[in-house]
């Protein structure tokens, strides 16, 4: 019985130097007291299935099943992970089990993301829904997560069907965090991913876009930023509420495909959000907007919108149409919204920017300022309208 005493204080002060929430290797136990050891196992809890059992659609089921028999920091692993067929009970995918595991499941139910930790690592394995194939998230260097660095209790969330948002690293003290985007896709009877990773900035100033009278946190995030040219991810703009619940988001690019901007704006006492494309390829442009609002699960609340399309194609067949007061008219709306906004991120151009007042954003107009023809004396209008008619006469002839 004292030996036995002792090797369970050994364990005991071994569980007190671990890391919480995550798991170790079993300890090797001797003792003349095997009865007593059973007795310890029998009373000692089994982990659970951690973040969402179910999916979405409510077909299956990951659950914890039997128990390791294996003692490790007060707990013991389950037997197995099984993902079930709620309906039929088919066991349709399974694994070991972990002294920790947590399950997201994607909107749709085709992926499983699986998170799971041992004494001195952690992994993550997404699991399809299909074939029930599998595929192991790696760093985008092509190595694994690093040895003691552990995941946070919010360590994912599926951004869509096929893209997982990934937090490694609790932070603080146990370490710093790291963030990746994740895309996956089941190909030739097999799941593939590529990782890229997320530098997260928070933006200056206090919004309020729900109207709740409770500020949101406004995150720029910069995608699969490299330092060789044209390896340039994407660059995202988030809202998150208090408690960091992801609550909004919009992506831009620098390619022209997928050039826009996005201002906070104040009208009337509210802040509400603008989103500006101003675009034109090869001759002919459509300028639109949105300003809108967040209902309180984020969803957007469009109270003004407008555009305006033209080109400047004249002499072409496929000409169509040039109104100079319809296109400084909606400029002009533009402005007015934008002279009491700040700008939160924009590509326009092919160039990023983010920070600034609204007023100060004259990418919409540079098509026309720039030009030689441009006349600071005259309006807006009278610009274009002079600018159309030298261009009409100079491509007619």
């Amino acid at each position: 019985m004292r030996k036995l005493l002792g090797i369970l204080a050994l364990m005991l002060l071994l569980a007190g130097c671990g890391q919480t929430g995550t798991t170790a290797e079993p300890l090797p136990v001797e003792t003349e007291e095997p009865d007593e050891y059973e007795a310890l196992i029998a009373a000692t809890p089994v982990a659970r299935v951690e973040g969402e059992a179910v999916s979405p659609d409510g077909r299956f089921e990951m659950r914890a099943v039997g128990a390791s028999g294996q003692y490790v920091s007060g707990i013991q692993p389950p037997e197995y992970l099984q993902i079930v067929n709620r309906e039929t009970g088919e066991v349709l995918w399974q694994d070991s089990g972990w002294l920790w595991q947590s399950i997201l499941w994607s909107p749709e139910g085709g992926f499983a993301a699986l998170a799971y930790t041992a004494q001195t690592w952690c992994a993550i394995t997404v699991i399809e829904t299909e074939n029930w194939t599998t595929w192991d998230f790696i760093l985008p260097d092509g190595s694994s997560i690093p040895e003691y660095t552990f995941l946070p209790e919010n360590w994912g969330v599926w951004q869509s069907e096929g893209c997982l948002d990934l937090t490694i690293g609790r932070g603080g003290d146990a370490g710093e965090q790291r963030f990746y985007t994740c895309a996956v896709e089941a190909r030739d009877g097999k799941l593939k991913g590529i990782v890229w990773e997320e530098r997260h900035d928070s933006l200056p100033g206090s919004y309020d876009f729900d109207h709740d009278w409770e500020p949101e946190i406004v995150e720029l995030v910069t995608v699969g930023k490299d330092e060789k040219p044209n390896l340039e991810g994407w660059y995202e703009l988030r809202v998150r509420t208090a408690d960091s619940r992801l609550y909004w988001s919009a992506s831009f690019v620098e390619a022209h495909v997928g050039w826009g901007s996005c201002f906070a704006c104040r009208v009337e006492g509210e802040d509400y959000l603008l989103r500006y494309l101003p675009t034109m390829y090869q001759g002919f442009a459509t300028y639109t907007y949105e300003l809108f609002y967040l209902d309180k699960t984020g969803v957007e609340q469009v109270v003004r919108e407008g555009s305006v399309s033209f080109d400047i194609n004249f002499g072409a067949p496929m000409h169509e149409s040039f109104d100079p007061a319809a296109v400084a008219a909606f400029l002009e709306e533009v402005r007015d919204l934008l002279a009491d906004s700040e700008l939160l991120l924009t590509t326009e151009g092919g160039n990023f920017r983010s920070g600034g007042p609204g007023s100060d954003f004259k990418d919409d107009l540079a098509y026309w300022m720039d030009d030689p023809l441009y006349n600071e004396s005259k309006s807006l209008e009278e610009n274009i309208r002079d600018m159309g008619t030298y261009w009409e006469k100079m491509r007619t002839g």
